[in-house]
């Protein structure tokens, strides 16, 4: 009966720890860390300092989505009363500061941008097909995008580590006829959505090769609830 006790008191003191264990215990110590949520964080590797990680958008996207948004309403026909640069920096800020981070190059302006959104109240986790579906969605959305032509695009199940399916977009396209590429990860984390899309506007040879090694890297991490 007491060798009962022991073993079951050993059971409660590892059930305890597991439900309080810390959510950057699950990272590596090598890797930068975005907390994404009070309980989810991302872990990427980064391979050199011209590399940063930030919970805020870099200037040169904030100008980089002004400039898209003054064309998207130029297109549109609402410049009658064309927008300051102001408005229309505030106006990209807005729109940026919906992810809750970013890794980007600051000198040739590649950035990977991350998002999540949690299930609401009583929305049912999406199978392996949901999330390959909102993958596919993301290609037309892409697509549909003001300046963007010539995609060529294809969507393939690929691995998140620290989620329960994940989807990859890889695609080829020109914005405004500039070339552009974006890689694309879907995935769902229970109760999260999770979107990271990097933008790369071709500048060198090495920032796609590295953003491979870095989405490969990428974990995420989970704060245990009791």
């Amino acid at each position: 009966m007491p060798k009962l006790r022991v073993l079951f008191g050993l059971f409660v003191f590892l059930l305890a720890c597991s439900c309080t264990q810390d959510y950057r215990a699950s990272i590596a110590s090598d890797m930068e860390s975005l907390v994404l949520a009070d309980d989810m964080v991302l872990g990427i590797r980064l391979p050199g300092d011209n590399w940063k990680t930030s919970p805020e958008p870099p200037l040169t996207l904030v100008e980089e989505m002004a400039a898209h948004i003054e064309h998207e309403l130029e297109e549109k026909g609402q410049l009658a009363s064309p927008p300051t640069r102001e408005q229309l920096k505030n106006a990209a800020l807005k729109k940026l500061q919906s992810n809750e981070g970013y890794v980007f190059n600051p000198t040739t302006g590649a950035h990977l941008d991350v998002d999540i959104s949690r299930l609401g109240e009583g929305d049912v986790a999406p199978s392996a097909r949901g999330v390959e579906n909102s993958a596919r969605y993301a290609v037309s959305s892409l697509e549909g995008d003001e300046g963007v032509s010539a995609v060529v695009a294809r969507v393939e199940k690929t691995r998140l580590a620290g989620t329960q399916y994940a989807w990859r977009i890889s695609a080829d396209y020109k914005m405004h006829e500039e070339p552009r590429r974006f890689v694309g990860i879907v995935a769902f984390a229970s109760p999260y959505w999770v979107y990271l899309y990097y933008t790369d506007p071709l500048k060198n040879d090495t920032d796609y090769g590295e953003m491979e090694e870095m989405l490969r890297s990428a974990v995420l991490g989970f704060k245990a609830t009791p």
